[in-house]
């Protein structure tokens, strides 16, 4: 019950604060953005409409380690009552919960606005509405890793920290699109929803298998390490 409380409690949290504009807007500024750029001459660099998706998730690490501390610090006059708290791994899971949540708002709103501009006013056909749900669960499970990064980091040091790590996994992702990532790509968190999307789309056909196998062995051991370390923090915070 504690999950489902915090989980709920952040609706108030969140009023008045830049949260909700940070996941709104976005879509629609740069799926406009994109779209326009590729009707006026764009499709000369960009061989096909659907990499946006793929550019989308380069750029997305620099995305979460923005709104995960604007949120996280919503909570920085409370951290003294942490102690109070009868289950703190529920407090986290709480928090995680509703960030993926707020990610899912943000996802499928890139995806309704990418739907519409393609279809309505680009006029080209792509993917069938069905290959819209794959591609969402695919954004979900690859940047899940980048919450449960973030979440501690925000905690612990606050947002520069945050946004370095965000900026390092965009470069990251970027940098490793090339022979050398062809084969270290599934120890590299970072890359592993490039190399999902790009494979989805048929733009590589390097084997996906080991980046799943990676994914979800990393992923459960920053879950589990998270959650350890939230359940002994005393509140502490490096000052930025």
């Amino acid at each position: 019950m504690t999950i489902i409380r915090e989980f709920f409690s952040n609706f108030t949290k969140i009023k008045r604060t830049p949260i909700v504009l940070l996941h709104l807007l976005p879509p629609i500024v740069v799926t406009t953005l994109f779209l326009v750029y590729y009707a006026t001459g764009g499709y000369h660099l960009i061989s096909d409409v659907r990499l946006f998706f793929v550019i989308l998730q380069i750029c997305y690490p620099i995305f979460v380690s923005i709104v995960v501390p604007v949120f996280i610090n919503l909570d920085r006059n409370n951290e003294n009552a942490l102690g109070l708290v009868a289950s703190r791994s529920s407090v986290y899971l709480g928090k995680l919960f509703f960030l993926l949540f707020l990610f899912a708002i943000n996802m499928i709103l890139y995806e309704l606005c990418f739907y519409v501009g393609v279809n309505f006013f680009l006029a080209i056909g792509t993917a069938p509405v069905g290959s819209y749900f794959v591609l969402f669960y695919l954004f979900l499970l690859s940047n899940l890793f980048l919450y449960l990064l973030h979440i501690p980091i925000a905690f612990r040091f606050g947002s520069s920290i945050s946004v370095l790590f965000g900026i390092s996994g965009t470069i990251l992702a970027g940098y490793f699109e090339n022979a050398i990532g062809d084969k270290i790509w599934p120890i590299i968190p970072w890359e592993w929803g490039v190399r999902f999307l790009e494979n989805y789309f048929d733009f590589s056909s390097t084997p996906v298998f080991p980046g799943v196998i990676s994914l979800i062995m990393i992923t459960s051991i920053v879950l589990v390490l998270s959650l350890l370390w939230f359940s002994r923090w005393e509140g502490n915070v490096i000052e930025e």
